[in-house]
């Protein structure tokens, strides 16, 4: 039985979740191969395939060796230049695909909304919202209420995302609530943070990463009665840590790393080169940041150690022994990469001559020659 271009869509599907991009190319040799490459939704499958496996250049070329495209396949290349913080050329994308007489849809504009939340373009993104009923008849949802909050509170306009969360005019998610949520540990605001934690719990009481977020703000000013009660109400409710893991693929197989654990078959190797890197680091200036290791009772050298061993790092070290001299490092995390992780990275790609292309929770990183595309804006 001969696979269809359903079967291809899938496929491709599971590769984009996976970051699986070396199985991606594969596909895309068997796409061409086998009559495929005119499947205007199938090439649309390998642009998102690859912006979300790290490869926007592949992404491009898919785009531009199109000889048709739909709103689909505009929409997907939009998104693809916002996850990978090229907000003003996403926007570029969009202007030129209404001036093509495309009409946008509403994945169109989640990557608009994106791009400028990431690109710090605040008013412009407003703009965008408001023009989706007005202009374009779309009527938004509840992703596109996320991207505006999202918009506001990396903007540090926290009020203004928790009036707009509360004048919509649809019943919030905890997601609207955790983006917030997120927002305030970042900016410090405990007093906004605690009455969007009862939001939340109001709604689902059962993720754990939003007692983590409060609990490390509490901690940062020193409220540990309030961090115990907080672990107290976590152990009562039965909520566990969400823990972070990062993937790699190499040879066709995707590793999974967990932060501090030893499972993988190298583990013991893989610990190893991660103290010889943070070594080598340290002599380029590398200080691990533990100002947001919130332990109590943990002295500087446990919270050092605490850090050393992120699923990240771990990923990294794994790239840096397992691949040829100067490949690309690509990742995959499940949760938001923390500071220190971000920093490491940047040192990692300079003193090592690597180029680290990182897909977290919220966006991707490159990191090359020292510098992050994110402009340290995530």
């Amino acid at each position: 039985m001969r696979p269809t271009d359903v079967t291809m869509l899938s496929v491709l599907s599971a590769c984009a979740l996976l970051g699986a991009i070396e199985l991606g190319k594969w596909i895309h040799d068997y796409v061409k191969k086998n009559g495929f490459g005119s499947y205007v939704k199938v090439n649309t499958a390998l642009i998102d395939m690859y912006a979300k496996c790290g490869s926007l250049e592949d992404a491009i070329d898919v785009f531009h060796s199109m000889g048709t495209k739909d709103t689909q396949a505009w929409s997907a290349m939009i998104v693809a230049y916002a996850i990978h913080g090229h907000g003003s050329i996403a926007i570029s994308m969009f202007d030129k695909m209404l001036h093509d007489g495309i009409k946008p849809d509403g994945i169109t504009f989640l990557g608009v909304l994106y791009a400028c939340s990431h690109s710090g373009m605040v008013d412009k993104g407003l703009d965008y919202f408001h023009s989706m009923k007005k202009t374009h008849n779309i009527v938004p949802g509840i992703k596109h209420y996320g991207c505006i909050v999202d918009l506001l509170a990396r903007a540090g306009r926290l009020d203004e995302a928790f009036e707009f969360i509360d004048r919509l005019p649809i019943k919030p998610t905890p997601i609207l609530w955790r983006t917030l949520l997120s927002a305030c540990g970042a900016r410090g605001n405990i007093d906004l943070g605690k009455l969007v934690f009862d939001r939340i719990t109001e709604l689902d009481d059962s993720h754990g990463g939003d007692y983590v977020i409060l609990s490390n703000m509490c901690a940062s000013v020193g409220r540990l009665d309030d961090v115990n009660k907080i672990r107290k109400l976590m152990s009562e409710r039965g909520v566990v840590k969400v823990p972070g893991v990062s993937s790699i693929e190499l040879n066709n197989t995707v590793h999974e790393f967990f932060s501090g654990d030893g499972k993988h078959p190298r583990s013991r190797e893989v610990h190893k080169m991660v103290d010889e890197v943070v070594e080598q680091l340290k002599i380029v200036g590398y200080a691990p940041d533990t100002s947001k290791v919130f332990h109590v009772g943990m002295d500087e050298e446990g919270k050092e150690i605490s850090l050393r061993y992120h699923s990240e790092k771990l990923a990294i070290a794994f790239g840096l022994m397992s691949s040829a001299p100067g490949a690309t490092i690509r990742i995959v995390k499940n949760l938001r990469v923390c500071g220190d992780c971000h920093s490491m990275a940047k040192m990692v790609s300079m003193v090592y001559g690597r180029r680290i292309v990182l897909r977290d929770l919220n966006r991707f990183h490159h990191f090359e020659g020292g510098v992050c595309s994110c402009g340290d804006y995530w």
